[in-house]
């Protein structure tokens, strides 16, 4: 008698090692890409060769006035 699905004990056993091997190398392949992507990225910090871009001293911006005297709150 011929079966439709994997009733039998051995086709539910390759069916099952089938689908650990599919989902195995799925992981890998996502893992790959990822690794990929990451290393293709400059890091967040800018650690190239190049030198380091100066923007100059930080300037203060000019103080903030209410009714022409300057806001208490807001130094």
């Amino acid at each position: 008698m011929a079966t439709r699905s994997a009733n039998l004990p051995i086709e539910s056993q390759y069916l099952a090692r089938a689908w650990l091997v599919l989902a195995a190398i799925l992981l890998a392949a996502v893992t790959v890409v990822t690794i990929a992507l990451a290393a293709r990225s400059a890091p967040a910090g800018g650690t190239g060769i190049g030198p380091v871009r100066d923007f100059g001293p930080a300037q203060q911006g000019a103080p903030i006035l209410v009714n022409g005297s300057v806001c208490g709150q807001c130094r």
